[in-house]
């Protein structure tokens, strides 16, 4: 009884600690961030940061999706996936796509976002500006590592999320 007491109360303190630092992701936008963040650990890319301002924007985006039945882009530099509940599914599906993989992989990630209504999710991300990328390279040691992504130039990038994001 005082075991369960006492698990039950540094579960709650727990939760409360989580909820004040901002960390205001589902079980499921959780999963997704950590299949994302091992993604790019994986091929020596920089964590971006979590943006709150840009998850509540893709969970509104993802709710709105849900309500009206559509699936269309709300903004640029998005990518949105109807299917499935689970972070996971999302990801491996985006990751499958080479459009979509491509703007998982952008080497010029600042921050991102997630969000999920259902089975109905929306990732959208910023950029850094051509500034600051340049003072990020210059300041930082290159990670060398054989990576299996391959460039895809803009004008394929536009036909390719043309094509699979209709």
């Amino acid at each position: 009884m005082k075991r369960s007491f006492f698990t039950a109360i540094i579960v709650i303190a727990m939760a409360t600690a989580s909820a004040a630092f901002g960390d205001t992701l589902t079980q499921e936008e959780r999963n997704f961030k950590q299949a994302f963040e091992t993604f790019r650990t994986q091929f020596g890319l920089q964590l971006p940061n979590l943006d709150d301002s840009l998850v509540e924007g893709s969970r509104q985006w993802s709710v709105r999706m849900r309500q009206s039945g559509s699936f269309q882009h709300g903004a640029a530099r998005e990518n949105i996936y109807r299917g499935s509940a689970s972070g996971i599914a999302a990801f491996r599906a985006w990751e499958r796509s080479p459009g979509h993989r491509a703007l998982l992989a952008s080497p010029h990630l600042e921050s991102f976002g997630i969000g999920n209504d259902g089975n109905y999710w929306t990732f959208r991300v910023r950029m850094r500006t051509a500034e600051r990328t340049e003072r990020i390279e210059v300041a930082a040691n290159p990670v060398v590592t054989q990576s299996t992504i391959t460039p895809v130039k803009p004008s394929l990038l536009k036909r390719l999320k043309r094509l699979f994001c209709r």
